[in-house]
């Protein structure tokens, strides 16, 4: 655990961030070419799929919402949304920031059906419970600008991990990153298959991925509440109950089909229930007035 001097009094779990690191997600903007290579294994989505949530998740946003984020972030495009949405793994890579690990993901017991706090999330670092925090955070207009700002790049970034179904797996193979697998002739495990494999193979890029994804996206709720983060999450441990593990550690060429289609529904869902959140956060109270 970090000192008390890391912590702030709201969270305890709030880093800042650096000019370098947002210089070298800056990077991946420009075309660059940037291999990382990561302390931990457990990164959902990649640096591809993260931008995409983010980015598909503005377009569905209310004009009020939309007015609001853009006042506190400067801007909503893509250029933003792939600095902040990313930012958590950037700054997690540094040894001073490799605590926040957990909040990364939720582990559940096999054959559990539902999410427990007590049992699963004992001390609230995990991804369900720091999704309801920072969005807590993110809402509260009280919070200083620069914190709110901070407080979206988490929840951004963790509703797309909450979406990476191996990201509410199980504890005894680390989310699939001990599943031993061989793809095209490549070794490597299920985890990061998931993660950026799929991704790489069938879109290449956020770019293609946001084309490919950004008409069919609907939100399926008309406000958000913390309780629905539980509801998420025991949605993706259910298909990694019923469908992650099908495979063989030799991954089928119908296997990769499948885990294609259901990756791009947990994709447009992920930025959905994203948007949901923003726009419920953002939306004008009664004691705010017009």
């Amino acid at each position: 655990m970090p000192s008390n001097t890391d912590l702030t009094p709201s969270l305890q779990y709030l880093p800042e961030a650096t000019t370098s690191l947002f210089g070298r997600i800056r990077a991946q903007w420009l075309g660059l070419c940037i291999v990382v290579a990561f302390s931990q294994t457990s990164f959902a989505w990649g640096p591809d799929g993260h931008s995409g949530v983010g980015i598909l998740a503005m377009t569905q946003l209310h004009p009020e919402a939309k007015h609001k984020l853009t006042a506190l972030l400067g801007s909503v495009g893509p250029r933003t949304m792939i600095e902040s949405c990313n930012w958590p793994d950037k700054i997690r890579e540094t040894k001073r920031w490799a605590w926040t690990s957990p909040l990364h993901y939720i582990n559940i017991p096999p054959g559990e059906t539902q999410y427990s706090q007590p049992r699963d999330c004992p001390e609230k670092l995990c991804n369900t419970e720091a999704i309801k925090r920072y969005a807590r955070e993110l809402g509260n207009p009280h919070e200083s600008k620069i914190k709110r700002r901070r407080a979206f790049n988490w929840v951004c970034h963790l509703v797309a991990d909450l979406h990476q179904p191996l990201h509410a797996g199980y504890a005894s193979d680390r989310g699939g990153n001990d599943f031993r697998i061989t793809f095209e002739h490549h070794e490597s495990n299920l985890h990061t298959f998931w993660d950026s494999t799929l991704i790489k193979k069938y879109a290449d890029d956020w770019r293609t991925l946001v084309d490919l994804l950004d008409k069919d996206l609907r939100i399926q709720a008309s406000s958000w509440t913390p309780s629905m983060v539980n509801d998420w999450t025991e949605k993706s441990h259910a298909l990694v109950e019923q469908q992650i593990y099908k495979t063989g550690n030799k991954i089928s060429n119908d296997y990769s089909l499948r885990s294609w289609v259901l990756l791009q529904q947990q994709i447009t869902t992920g930025a959905s229930n994203l948007a949901l959140i923003i726009n419920t956060l953002f939306q004008t109270k009664p004691e705010e007035g017009p």
